[in-house]
């Protein structure tokens, strides 16, 4: 960003307040806090509810849990408004640009038409474009987004077909600008292993369907070891069902790690396969993280997982979920030929496609025009 704007400036939610005054100090940054909820924005909002067509025409029909959620965007576009307008009011032309097609877009979409900013832009991954993902089933103003911003950047073609398919005919240019990891660096294999290891990486969820990578080692006719990485509010619930289906000591909770300190773990433990068997996603990073380290990975043909989990990148694309599919490819580990020509696939197809060096300079290029 720096590299193609001559000030960034960065309103975020609540979090590590320490981490980011770092973050601000180390890259030259201005950021301000922005709270999710607050007593005056709320009873500035309401009144959109009876008063502004816009707002009025989406929460016809809505039940209360959408209305609520729909609530947060107002509020918190409403915060944002507040302290652009108490400190940020400038001449100069703006680019906004939202990480994520959820209230960041609607909050950019909002001060470009009060304030005549030269561009709003949004990024869309999972979580904010598949609606079903979404606890209440919804996510708001849909129309309003594809109508108002400049352009929308999807990091998968299923995404942008999605979003076209559901809420085509806006005046948002709509494209498709993949995320991207920087190399953890190549380690290469043994060339000979008795036990197979396999690693995960996610929240422990529902929608990342860990219970299916239970029930498809448990049936497993080869020494395999399962390492899992994340947290949530599942872990206890799937850490007992693992307990009750798997051998012990076949597997490992790890917790949370350290993104810059994955590259150590997979390492440590000589990870040969990753798998995410989620019943939806955009394009893992966590893939791309692996697959940068030479590690072929197993997806299902969910989301936009197809776009990096293939043949060209020597990886197992499941249609369902298929056991047998699974141990057939895991066995390629005990031919060392075969497995360093999947694992020279994965780093390749990385390289080609996913390596931030490449994707970022690309997108924010794109960015300032």
């Amino acid at each position: 960003m720096k590299e193609e704007f001559s000030e960034v400036v960065v309103f975020t939610y609540p979090g590590n307040e320490e981490e980011y005054k770092d973050l601000a100090q180390t890259y030259g940054l201005k950021y301000y806090v922005v709270p999710t909820f607050g007593v005056a924005a709320l009873f500035r909002s309401l009144p959109k509810l009876f008063l502004d067509e816009t707002v009025r025409s989406e929460a016809r029909g809505r039940s209360l849990k959408q209305l609520a959620y729909m609530l947060l965007y107002l509020v918190w576009a409403d915060i944002v408004e507040q302290t652009y307008r108490d400190e940020l009011v400038s001449d100069k032309p703006t680019v906004l640009y939202s990480f994520w097609l959820s209230r960041g877009a609607y909050a950019a979409c909002n001060l470009k038409a009060k304030f005549g900013l030269k561009k709003a832009v949004s990024r869309a991954h999972g979580y904010d474009l598949y609606e079903g993902r979404n606890i209440a089933n919804y996510l708001p103003f849909r129309r309003l987004l594809s109508d108002t911003l400049d352009e929308i950047h999807f990091i998968s073609i299923d995404g942008m077909k999605y979003f076209k398919e559901r809420w085509g005919g806006g005046s948002a240019s709509t494209m498709v600008s993949h995320l991207g990891t920087h190399p953890f660096g190549y380690v290469k294999k043994m060339r000979s292993k008795e036990t197979i290891c396999i690693a995960s990486c996610s929240a422990i969820v529902d929608v990342k369907r860990l219970d299916l990578i239970v029930d498809v080692l448990e049936k497993a006719d080869i020494s395999v070891f399962w390492l899992h990485i994340g947290d949530g509010d599942k872990r206890e619930e799937i850490e007992e069902y693992a307990s009750s289906k798997l051998q012990p000591k076949s597997f490992e909770f790890l917790g949370h790690i350290d993104n810059v300190k994955l590259a150590s773990v997979y390492e440590k433990y000589d990870v040969d396969f990753f798998i995410n068997l989620s019943d939806s996603e955009g394009i893992p990073v966590s893939i791309m993280e692996a697959m940068s380290m030479g590690i072929p990975a197993i997806a299902r043909n969910v989301g936009g997982n197809g776009e990096i989990v293939c043949d060209a990148s020597g990886g197992l694309l499941l249609d369902r979920v298929d056991e047998r599919a699974v141990y057939a490819y895991l066995r390629q580990r005990f031919n060392p030929d075969a497995y360093e020509w999947l694992s020279n696939r994965a780093r390749k197809a990385w390289m080609s496609s996913f390596l931030a060096q490449d994707c970022y300079p690309r997108f924010f290029e794109q960015l300032s025009r």
